[in-house]
């Protein structure tokens, strides 16, 4: 006769106590369940357009910068599946998502270094639910992936005997994420953290010190190596492209006195609070815990990239992603003071709440009109043509100007990059598409618009003609009854005459017919009583439903 335990009826399973690890796993699981929703649904962000044209580019032969590129090395595959860019991306989201499990494991696992299971599983957890790291961390961008490479270093640092195959794997993950982002370097203070705490705890002080250059040698030595692997296929002069993207980034990266994106970080709070709160407490929280002095400055080292939010440029939302994982780790200790007074049920309760309103709070999605925009765009020009944006939105096509984030624009503006009109110059550039305020101003507008040079903006207005939803054509809309109209032409090819019959220099042209205009000066005229419009292109199949309209993008 076998006995049950005592208060538990014989057949039924006992539920997992209060305090158990079972519900901060489970929530674990959760949260991941629902960042693999939101990989699969959630609009395209603005920049996740942009790495992949970067990937487009590499399919294409036509990538330059070997720095902050790696990662097209990964998903040139993706350009050949079927559908348009949006659901490419999304197939390369499903990497990101396994990175975001990389880097919980490895909060986890590093976390578990200083404080209990219970407590370190938190630290993942409360990452997980953090509301950008739901909204951006499966986002095809680099935060991911760099996050997941130097967690992951961090782990094995801390966990592991420093040995050949520790430091080669820490050297390589390490390296790796230099090649991927130049952000890498904001991690420095979590490396001394741990260098600092190996260091105390050694008993062979010599010894360690050559394991950590070792570890320092290796990920020098994997950059060197990945770097020249990667740079040796691309078009142009590498080095060179790799020296302006350092000395961009060095003039631009850093500042002081002022907060770029100040109110992404109001608005991070009010998505996080709970997590807000618990960073809060910890300057207070680890001074005071039973914890030896190596550990509480090493876990201040991984504290330390919090602070990067009042003196790193790009601390868009999507940097969050990157910049958390150590400081959730750090945060160990105050969790493991919340989940002693408060149990693991009530906490992972507290924390998937605050996911939830994440959810809630969610922006309208517009993924099937950004599906549509990219379908219509290659109806109307197959193989691509050279367009002016904001986010390289038409990944497969060429684009020809900067990527317009605020550091983009600022280059752009000092002559780091060539000016639109220049570039019109030196190749045609029949497209523009309408997908950031400073094009909606500049098209829609007549006032000055500060993200672009003052000729560049004439040149704008004075080139481009609405043809379909976001999408503006190189034209001129000729009035009726015009004599000696006068326009300029800056995009060559040949352009269609529409809407009536129009007389250019010494030939009249009717409705449909085609003219090729070279870049220069012309005069056109009008006899009857509808005005004439000429656009660029032949057989250009232009929808016959309107644009719909709305955003093209999710607010952050």
């Amino acid at each position: 006769m076998t006995s049950s335990v005592a208060g538990t009826p014989a057949g039924k399973s006992r539920i997992p106590g209060a305090g158990s690890l079972f519900w901060p796993v489970a929530g674990i699981v959760l949260a991941l369940a629902g960042h693999l929703y939101l990989a699969l649904t959630r609009a395209i962000n603005w920049d996740e357009f942009y790495h992949y044209s970067q990937v487009q580019k590499l399919a294409q032969g036509t990538l330059t910068e070997p720095l902050q590129t790696l990662y097209t090395r990964a998903f040139v595959w993706a350009v050949d599946l079927p559908g348009f860019g949006v659901d490419h991306i999304i197939a390369i989201r499903m990497f990101m998502f396994l990175c975001i499990i990389v880097v919980a494991a490895a909060i986890f696992g590093a976390a578990s270094r200083f404080v209990g299971r219970v407590p370190a599983a938190f630290c993942a957890l409360i990452y997980l639910t953090a509301g950008y790291v739901l909204q951006h961390g499966t986002s095809f961008r680099f935060d991911a992936p760099a996050a997941a490479l130097l967690m992951a270093a961090a782990w094995i640092l801390l966990r592991f005997r420093l040995s050949i195959g520790p430091i080669l794997a820490a050297g390589l993950l390490a390296g790796l994420s230099a090649m991927l982002t130049i952000k890498t370097i904001l991690y420095a203070p979590v490396f001394l953290g741990i260098a600092w705490l190996l260091w105390s705890e050694a008993e062979n002080k010599r010894r360690l010190l050559l394991q950590l250059a070792a570890v320092g040698a290796a990920a020098l030595g994997f950059f060197a190596l990945i770097y020249l692997a990667h740079a040796s296929s691309l078009v142009g002069n590498s080095d060179v492209e790799a020296m302006k993207v350092v000395s961009r980034a060095g003039g631009k990266m850093f500042h002081f006195g002022y907060v770029t994106y100040w109110l992404s970080m109001v608005k991070g709070v009010q998505l996080s609070l709970v997590l807000a709160l618990v960073i809060l407490a910890f300057p207070v929280m680890v001074w005071k815990a039973a914890l030896p002095k190596p550990e509480k400055l090493a876990l201040t080292g991984f504290y330390l990239p919090i602070l990067t939010l009042f003196f790193y440029h790009n601390t868009a939302p999507y940097f969050y992603v990157y910049m958390l994982p150590p400081v959730t780790v750090a945060c160990g200790v105050v969790m493991a003071s919340l989940v002693a007074r408060y149990r693991s049920i009530s906490v992972t309760a507290l924390l998937l709440l605050g996911a939830g309103f994440v959810f809630y709070n969610e922006p309208p999605n517009m993924i099937e009109r950004q599906r549509q925009i990219l379908r219509v765009a290659d109806r109307m020009f197959p193989g691509g043509v050279a367009y002016f944006d904001s986010c390289a939105m038409l990944g497969s096509f060429p684009k020809a100007n900067v990527f317009m984030t605020p550091w983009g624009i600022d280059q752009y503006l000092l002559g780091g990059f060539p000016s639109l009109e220049k570039t019109m110059a030196s190749k045609p550039v029949p497209l523009m598409v309408n997908d950031d305020y400073m094009f909606e101003d500049a098209l829609n507008g007549k006032g000055p618009v500060p993200a672009f040079l003052p000729r560049d903006l004439a040149a704008i207005r004075d080139t481009f003609v609405h043809l379909w939803g976001p999408f503006w054509i190189a034209g001129e809309d000729i009035p009726a009854r015009a004599s000696g109209h006068a326009f300029k032409v800056r995009v060559p090819g040949f352009y269609t005459v529409g809407g009536a019959s129009v007389t250019i220099g010494d030939r009249t042209l009717a409705p449909g017919q085609f003219v090729h205009l070279d870049r220069g000066d012309y005069r056109a005229s009008t006899a009857g009583d509808k005005g004439a419009r000429l656009i660029w292109g032949k057989d250009i199949q232009v929808p016959a439903q309107p644009d719909a309209g709305g955003p093209l993008f999710m607010p952050f």
